[in-house]
């Protein structure tokens, strides 16, 4: 006796169903996930029948900041009267100072400030008036730009009467002006 393809016909059979019982269950699904959504989403206070207002504007972008100064010309010296290269902490000290000087930026030249006792120095309140004219922070540049000159303890910048004192950490440690 031979054998037939009943079962095979029952399988292709099948193929329609199970497909079209995957797709009824995948609409259920989303159908479900559909009102879950509606059900959790927060109400808004205007009824379902008046219109919904418009959403707000947003804000106009404000101005642009007004650009950074630009870096002072020139470099500060990095090396003393006699040739020889500062220490690295003096010469990365000088240059932040160099840069907030020429930048006007007095909160960074605060930080790198500190008094030195040894020579009683100002304190901050008396030198930033002096620093914020701008015809002051151009001759300490000036003076920067000259090789300094090795004294215990500190290096010493000067030119046309302005002097400024960096300590071995590269902090300035006094200034004087004409």
């Amino acid at each position: 006796m031979a054998v037939t393809a009943p079962a095979a016909s029952a399988g292709a059979g099948r193929g329609p169903w199970i497909a079209s019982a995957a797709l009824g269950v995948a609409i259920l699904v989303a159908a479900a996930l559909a009102v879950l959504t509606l059900v959790t989403a927060p109400v808004s206070p205007a009824s379902s029948t008046e219109a919904a207002p418009a959403p707000a504007q947003p804000a106009p972008a404000p101005s642009a900041a007004p650009a950074p100064a630009p870096a002072p010309a020139g470099t500060p010296a990095v090396a003393d009267t006699a040739g020889r290269n500062l220490p690295a902490a003096v010469a990365t000290g000088v240059q932040g100072l160099y840069t907030a000087l020429g930048t006007g930026d007095l909160p960074a030249v605060q930080q790198r400030y500190q008094p030195s006792a040894a020579v009683d120095a100002a304190p901050w309140s008396q030198v930033a008036p002096l620093l914020a004219q701008p015809a002051n922070r151009e001759a300490l540049l000036a003076a920067l730009r000259e090789p300094p000159q090795r004294r215990t303890g500190v290096y010493r910048y000067a030119a046309g009467g302005a002097v400024a004192g960096v300590d071995t950490q590269g902090r300035l440690a006094y200034v004087s002006l004409p």
